[in-house]
């Protein structure tokens, strides 16, 4: 698909898709995955929400480049908020899943456009069982770019059997597999950083969703972002789990809609 914009930053170029009219927020996609992600939730967000969907560097149509700090990703999130906002004239909300949640977390704290801040399950803390990084690099370099991003979705976000067989059926899947090279970098930054060790000045209303049924560990560190992040709200989907932005759209973009406009 082609982007409706770009937004260059530390000179990677970011592409950016623009759907709906109301007011303007950016979504920041997780891992093994890009703007696409968001497809049903914009379908249940617009109207009454602009929606501007970056495709993260080393995604879909935005560029990468050789090295890679989470940094990089605060400052290109709020290069697009920053570009949004000149180009509506109006400050902008942030939605981000899993990683693109600390992803979106960084950029608001970077960028004074940002009026409101909702993180789907951030992912800041995750633990990896030993040598899980390992293999998936090594399963990288021997080309094997199916058995790396399984092994994420298995090990850690424990999605089911038959559910990764769905998505492996799916259109995207070929996507993912190129996009296989950005899963270590992704894990490692995860398992570095944790939200107790950081400081987070967000001047800006912030709610923190999370699903009842996702796992322990994703759980914990949605509460550990409330705490970490001053006046955070905390709501939990009741019956849902770390896919609700993609599974149940209906669901989080009400919640999303209702944070805005309170």
């Amino acid at each position: 698909m082609t982007p409706d914009f770009s937004v260059h930053s530390d000179d990677v170029p970011l592409a950016v898709s623009v759907d709906g009219e109301g007011l303007p927020v950016v979504m920041v996609h997780g891992s093994i995955a890009d703007h696409t992600t968001f497809d049903g939730l914009v379908g249940a967000a617009t109207p009454p929400l602009e929606v501007f969907r970056m495709d993260r560097r080393g995604f879909g149509a935005s560029g990468d480049a050789p090295e890679y700090t989470i940094e990089r990703e605060y400052e290109d999130v709020a290069a697009v908020v920053d570009a949004v906002a000149h180009r509506t004239g109006f400050p902008v909300a942030l939605f981000g899943h899993s990683y693109g949640a600390n992803c979106a977390l960084g950029g608001a704290v970077v960028s004074k456009n940002v009026s409101h801040l909702v993180l789907y399950e951030p992912s800041f803390g995750l633990r990896y069982p030993e040598g899980c990084i390992e293999s998936i690099e090594a399963a990288l370099e021997r080309n094997d770019r199916d058995g790396a991003i399984v092994a994420v979705l298995s090990t850690i976000l424990e999605v089911p059997p038959a559910q990764i067989d769905m998505f492996r059926r799916s259109p995207v899947w070929s996507d993912r597999l190129r996009d296989a090279h950005t899963v270590p970098r992704e894990c490692r930054t995860e398992q570095e950083r944790s939200f107790e060790a950081t400081s987070w000045p967000v001047e800006c209303r912030t709610l923190v969703m999370t699903g009842s049924e996702t796992t322990d560990d994703m759980a914990a560190i949605a509460r550990s972002a409330v705490a970490a992040i001053e006046g955070a709200q905390l709501c939990v989907l009741d019956g849902y789990d770390h896919m609700a932005p993609r599974a149940a759209p209906d669901v989080v973009a009400a919640q999303l809609i209702a944070f805005l406009r309170s």
